[in-house]
């Protein structure tokens, strides 16, 4: 009777196993991302489109007349939100005079708003509001060589101007604003018949800072 031999469990062959192949993503999901990825792109363009149109705007600085404040060529972020003009506010206003041919956006100062009574002095260099003296801390008078000098040389307006006592007086429309540049010998501001008050519908936004140095105002 033959005999054969009991196998051993171990020295049992093993079954071989092909090696697992790396799983693929799916192109479906690779797409999905894609698109989640530039749709939050394009609603971040709307919020930035909606907030640089309603909220907040950019102005660049162009000229001296708002010297030594501000500088040509300085970036400048305003809002107009909510916005009611005060007294010492620097505000970018849009100009169109067709008939003097001007059409520009300017930047100045607020001096007096509406309904109030602007006296301003040439010989004594004073500002007075509703008879109250107007803190000029922020102007300078300088001449063509940008040495400061101690009189207004230039734009003594020739409306509501005496030249016995070298004064101007203007009673502020309401709705209207009185603008002067902080560079007071070389701005075209209220005291130029050209440009005069400013409509407060003109006004497109205070300056809430100023982007390089950074300033807030």
């Amino acid at each position: 009777m033959d005999h054969q031999p009991i196998p051993n469990p171990e020295q049992a062959p093993q079954e071989s196993q092909a090696p697992k192949q790396p799983q693929k993503e799916p192109q479906e999901s690779s797409a999905s991302a894609w698109f989640d990825a530039l749709e939050m792109f394009a609603w971040a363009l709307v919020v930035v489109f909606l907030v640089f149109t309603f909220a907040v705007r950019l102005c660049r600085v162009d000229g001296s007349s708002m010297e030594n404040t501000l500088q040509n060529g300085e970036l400048l972020l305003l809002s107009g939100i909510n916005y009611t003009p005060a007294q010492d506010d620097i505000v970018v206003f849009h100009l169109t005079d067709r008939e003097h041919d001007l059409e520009k956006t300017l930047v100045k100062r607020v001096i007096a708003t509406g309904g109030q009574l602007v006296e301003i002095n040439f010989t004594e260099r004073t500002i007075c509001v509703d008879g109250v003296p107007y803190a000029d801390e922020h102007s300078v008078l300088k001449n063509q060589f940008d040495s400061i000098v101690n009189q207004y040389l230039y734009f003594r307006p020739d409306w509501e101007y005496d030249r016995t006592s070298d004064s101007m007086t203007v009673l502020v429309p309401d709705g209207h604003l009185f603008v002067l540049g902080d560079n007071r010998n070389f701005s075209r501001d209220s005291r130029d018949q050209y440009i005069g008050f400013v409509d407060e519908r003109c006004v497109l936004g205070k300056v809430l800072f100023r982007l390089s140095p950074f300033t807030l105002f």
